[in-house]
């Protein structure tokens, strides 16, 4: 299971290090995306909950924001643990029906 904690404490940070990045290179729109993913983080309470922001995050690049050489580096790290996030969720999730 993806605790929300733990998602949090993996990808906020980042994510907090992005918007500031972003509104520091005057790119109000594209930390604008961020502060409404890192809110849904905030705000899940399960499993389930979490998803929606991890979602989010991996239709960043469809979005078509250009970015930054330094910000794109935060975006690959934070798409990388979200990821890793989905990949732990779909495992437990599998885990889970085998057990059924």
């Amino acid at each position: 299971m993806i605790r929300p904690a733990v998602a949090r404490n993996r990808i906020g940070p980042l994510l907090d290090q992005l918007i500031i990045q972003l509104n520091g290179e005057g790119s109000a729109t594209q930390a604008a995306w961020f502060r409404r993913i890192r809110r849904s983080l905030d705000s899940a309470h399960d499993d389930f909950e979490v998803l929606i922001p991890i979602q989010a995050l991996s239709t960043t690049q469809a979005v078509g924001f250009c970015f930054s050489e330094d910000a794109d580096v935060l975006i690959n790290r934070i798409l990388e643990k979200a990821a890793e996030l989905a990949a732990e969720f779909e495992f437990d999730q599998s885990s889970e029906r085998l057990k059924h």
